[in-house]
């Protein structure tokens, strides 16, 4: 009887042990798979960015950044230094250059003080209203077309169709401003006017 209990429990601590073998191996082929999956896989995070006011979704995938990105960003950005007032331009500048690439915000930021001087010496308010935009993706250029409107004190001066363009860079993990001027319409992404980088105040 005792001969014949302890074969039956050998024989059960055996079985027992192959289940457990069964399970592990199971299990290591199950993560062997889930691994092989995730390195066929694309797990770059898109991530969905939205700037304070927006006028159309867009989207950011490590490196890539879809057209209406950057459209977004140029208007947003246009926004505080085009359409501004001698009242608001330095506060509008401040934000700006928050956008801009370490390597350009030198340039940028004394050609847009001098201009601020020059707006709150004379007195000029600007709008800028938007018709269209110019992309170049694989640049990552904008160009930013509209009515700029031109006001010294209450009177209206001018308004004509004027463009900018802005160069964007993608490093860190997001979008620089390396470049912003005015350029020519006809021919926006070879010419530029005087290089301002700002709204010329000329009407």
């Amino acid at each position: 009887m005792r001969r014949q209990h302890y074969e039956s429990e050998k024989n059960s601590a055996k079985a027992g042990e192959a289940r457990w073998r069964l399970a592990a191996f199971g299990l290591l082929a199950a993560n062997m798979l889930l691994a092989m999956t995730v390195a066929g896989t694309d797990t770059t995070e898109k991530t969905i960015i939205t700037p304070p006011v927006i006028e159309r979704p867009f989207w950011v995938k490590g490196p890539e950044v879809s057209p209406e990105y950057l459209e977004e960003i140029a208007r947003y950005l246009s926004t505080l230094v085009i359409n501004a007032t001698p009242k608001s331009i330095d506060a509008n500048i401040e934000i700006f250059l928050r956008y801009v690439a370490p390597e350009s915000y030198g340039v940028i930021r004394s050609k847009m003080k001098a201009q601020a001087a020059r707006m709150k010496r004379d007195d000029v308010s600007t709008a800028f209203y938007p018709v269209g935009y110019q992309t170049r993706l694989k640049e990552r250029q904008t160009v930013i077309t509209g009515d700029f409107v031109t006001m010294v004190g209450k009177q209206r001066i001018s308004s004509i169709r004027r463009a900018w363009r802005f160069d964007f860079s993608f490093t860190g993990g997001r979008l620089w401003v390396s470049q912003y001027m005015e350029v020519e319409s006809e021919d926006p992404f070879n010419k530029t006017t005087n290089g301002t980088a700002g709204p010329a105040l000329d009407p």
